[in-house]
């Protein structure tokens, strides 16, 4: 009932209405479209992201009762969009563009992911210890490394790099998740991995304990033409300041964070999400709902990372905003 909801959008709510008569309100008829987005794990970033669309299309697009859903992250919040299990998801341009394909962890194509939106930049954190013997990533050979958590959009982000630079099987990768700052500061592992936006929360943590620095991952993409094999991904900069005694910038390697859809969600809820969320008051709310991230949804940033077809919903928006494609 709900994905069918969700598909028919207000025409199915009024149909309800006009059945049911006078016992439901039309509180009740917009109480009956429900809408599921699938952000990361618990606490982490994802979710903060995922938590701020759902209550701002709850509170502010009509007859939507949208709610967040924690999952392993980016890959599996692409399967599930795809199999109708989630409504929208958050997803990073590499997985996205593997199920598109039907490559890398795909066994088939998605044929039933859409493209919502680019939402804010993923960069690659590889953190070790200030003091750490790790100087470049092909240090990391013998070492014991947490690649984020098992399943997630951040582990196979590195593991693409590492693959394609020889160093997969050289270290010890082990995937301890939210525990990897832990894990950093008591030695269990050298390093870890994270692909969260710039200034994450998480890393500051790490931060606030024992003094880190990032090794630099552009300089081995570079150089391997990693690029050229993943053109989602691109050279990105984690600036100086923006964690704890971290003093200098460091060249990684960042692509996107894309909000998807399922093909079946109707054309005019999409729009009128995407219509709302960036109006003045929508980015206000996102921005309030997980911080800077938020500023980084401009229309100029739109349609960034395309590497699905657009839901004819967000066709729609994205001609209004002038866009060609």
């Amino acid at each position: 009932m709900r994905s069918e909801l969700i598909r028919n959008g207000f025409v199915h709510a009024t149909v309800m209405a006009f059945v049911v008569g006078a016992t439901l309100t039309p509180a009740d008829v917009a109480a009956e479209v429900r809408l599921t987005i699938n952000g990361g794990q618990t606490k982490g970033a994802f979710n903060r992201v995922s938590s701020g669309w759902a209550a701002y299309i709850t509170k502010h697009v009509g007859g939507v009762n949208a709610s967040s859903k924690a999952s392993s992250g980016s890959l599996d919040n692409t399967r599930q969009v795809d199999a109708g299990k989630a409504d929208m998801g958050l997803v990073f341009a590499s997985d996205l563009y593997d199920g598109v394909k039907g490559i890398g962890s795909f066994k088939k194509a998605t044929s039933n992911v859409r493209y919502m939106t680019f939402v804010f930049g993923s960069v690659g954190h590889f953190v070790v210890p200030a003091d750490s013997s790790i100087k470049a990533l092909a240090d990391i050979k013998g070492k014991t490394i947490s690649m984020g958590g098992p399943g997630s959009g951040s582990a196979k982000n590195l593991t693409k790099l590492l693959k394609h630079v020889g160093l997969w099987g050289s270290f010890k990768d082990v995937y301890a998740g939210k525990k990897s700052s832990d894990q950093l500061v008591n030695g269990k592992v050298d390093a870890y991995n994270w692909h969260p936006g710039i200034g994450s929360g998480f890393i500051r943590g790490t931060a606030n304990k024992i003094k880190i620095r990032f090794i630099d991952l552009n300089a081995p993409a570079k150089a391997s033409g990693f690029y050229k094999e993943f053109p989602y991904f691109e050279p990105t900069p984690i600036p100086a300041g923006v964690y704890p005694k971290v003093d200098h910038d460091t060249m990684t390697i960042g692509t996107g964070t894309l909000m998807i859809v399922n093909k079946d969600v109707s054309d005019d809820l999409v729009y009128q999400v995407l219509k709302g969320v960036y109006t003045d008051d929508g980015k206000k709310f996102l921005t309030a709902a997980f911080g800077g991230r938020a500023k980084q949804m401009t229309t100029g940033n739109g349609l960034k990372n395309l590497v699905a077809p657009l839901h004819p919903g967000a066709v729609k928006f994205w001609k209004e905003m002038g866009k060609k494609f």
